[in-house]
């Protein structure tokens, strides 16, 4: 089983000194900071300095403690280092600069979708954002974004949020990290595609969804299925996470599911290709090459261009449900196809398409 990645771990929003271990295990011991300092050879006042946090526990200190409170050195140090974590973690003013971040994200889509806490102040809530997203701090971040900027298009017709894209990748990149797959092996990836098709015509996402990610995993591809997020404007994208493991990551926008088929085969088009842009994203821009030729893929694997002549004959739904039990696909996705090639009205025959509930509107917000 993949281990999943811990986002957030507990954190206090106070900072212990070591001094205060100090004081403990002198009062245990019956042993005064006079006597201690005698021990050590240190003075007073540093032993004080130490117990009060003003002063930090150096190696050669960590030793002298340990021969005299018989307390190992590294217990001083390991205690000294999560002091001296903490506080730059509770320095506010290191965080100053990061803040305009929390302008610049969808930070109420993500409060709603459960990825953040629903109330926190504006420096708990910057910690959070920043141990979401995988980055040190704004520019780290602007980097990302930058990276992921050179390698998608957008379109000025369908304006993106370029944060929004890059909130909604971190999504799926997280739940990809949950799905263990074996070594990218194309050879297989082709013959998954096949029996991936053979799912088409089933209805109850709950039956094809498993196999759907179980046969993918099993040539190196993670599936996972992201809820479209405000601003992002996407069906889906393709991209490598590592040379040996691909993502093919999906929105439930639209909500139909020949929708959602169209797209992935889509998606598993530039998968193939092995493209080295490290991310594909569609939705935004259909002009492209990559772009076309994707949508070519899609539409032949689902009806082969041989059949494809004939659904400018289909006049009934019956004819509709006939020629898909014929190519093996659900009726829905006859029926999608006919409404985009303008054939049939976007009215026209909707009830043979399935509804996709994948994942919820809305999930449950974190407290």
């Amino acid at each position: 089983m993949a281990e999943s990645p811990i986002l957030f771990d507990y954190l206090p929003n106070y900072a212990v000194p070591p001094g205060d271990t100090l004081a403990e295990v002198l009062e245990e011991r019956g042993m005064s900071q006079t006597e201690l300092a005698r021990r050590t050879d240190l003075s007073h006042k540093h032993i004080n300095r130490i117990i009060k946090g003003h002063v930090q526990i150096s190696p050669d200190v960590a030793i002298r403690l340990e021969r005299a409170t018989d307390v190992p050195a590294g217990l001083w140090l390991r205690l000294e280092a999560t002091y001296q974590e903490q506080l730059v973690r509770l320095d506010e003013s290191t965080l100053v600069d990061d803040l305009p971040l929390l302008d610049e994200l969808p930070i109420a889509a993500m409060v709603r979708l459960g990825l953040l806490t629903k109330r926190l102040g504006k420096y708990d809530r910057l910690r959070e954002v920043l141990m979401y997203l995988g980055v040190g701090n704004r520019e780290a971040w602007n980097k990302t974004l930058g990276s992921l900027q050179a390698s998608f298009r957008m379109s000025k017709a369908h304006r993106c949020d370029p944060a929004a894209v890059a909130v909604w990748l971190r999504m799926g990149e997280i739940e990809a990290s949950k799905i263990d797959c074996v070594p990218w092996d194309p050879v297989r990836f082709k013959e998954v595609l096949k029996q991936v098709r053979d799912l088409t015509p089933v209805s109850d996402p709950t039956v094809w969804h498993p196999k759907l990610v179980e046969l993918c995993a099993s040539a190196g591809i993670a599936v996972v299925v992201i809820p479209e997020l405000d601003g992002a404007r996407t069906n889906g994208a393709a991209r490598w996470l590592t040379p040996n493991k691909g993502l093919i990551q999906l929105s439930d926008r639209g909500k139909w599911s020949d929708i959602f088929w169209f797209s992935f085969f889509h998606e598993a088009k530039h998968i193939l290709e092995q493209a080295k842009r490290p991310i594909f994203l569609s939705g935004p821009n259909k002009d492209s090459p990559e772009e076309q030729r994707a949508d070519q893929f899609a539409q032949s694997f689902l009806i082969p261009p041989e059949r494809a002549e004939e659904l400018g004959r289909l006049r009934s739904e019956a004819e509709v449900r006939a020629f898909a039990a014929s190519v093996g696909v659900h009726p829905g996705i006859v029926v999608g196809r006919l409404q985009h090639e303008g054939i049939w009205k976007h009215s026209q025959g909707n009830h043979l398409r399935d509804r996709l509930q994948l994942v919820s509107d809305a999930s449950e917000e974190r407290p």
